[in-house]
């Protein structure tokens, strides 16, 4: 199997307690996945741009992770994702662009199999 580009994408919050739970639980998913041989992008981890800057918007941050979607072999949805907005923003865009999407890792590692 190559390497297979995945976007990981899951609910966050404007809590800075919700936030940092949330981006830990999608970068254990995505240490998962990176295990299992794929290349992944947590779009969480942005934040650290925004630290650097101190300027970064709600959109600042979603306009930088959307071209990596779209450069995504598939797109990993953690639990929850259909409550956020962003997520649902994000599952609409990779059905438009005909990207795959998995909430299982196992569905995942056998769709690539079977490629």
């Amino acid at each position: 199997m190559s390497k297979k580009r995945i976007y990981v994408a899951g609910p966050l919050n404007g809590m800075a307690v919700d936030y940092i739970k949330n981006c830990h639980k999608m970068c254990v998913i995505a240490e998962a996945i990176r295990r299992r041989g794929f290349s992944v992008y947590v779009p969480c981890l942005d934040y650290m741009m925004g630290l650097l800057t101190g300027t970064y918007t709600y959109d600042d941050y979603f306009d930088n992770s959307q071209p990596w979607l779209v450069a995504s072999d598939a797109v990993f949805f953690i639990s929850g994702w259909k409550k956020s907005k962003g997520c649902v923003r994000e599952h609409t865009l990779a059905e438009k662009e005909r990207i795959p999407t998995f909430e299982t890792i196992s569905s995942m590692v056998r769709y690539f199999e079977n490629e």
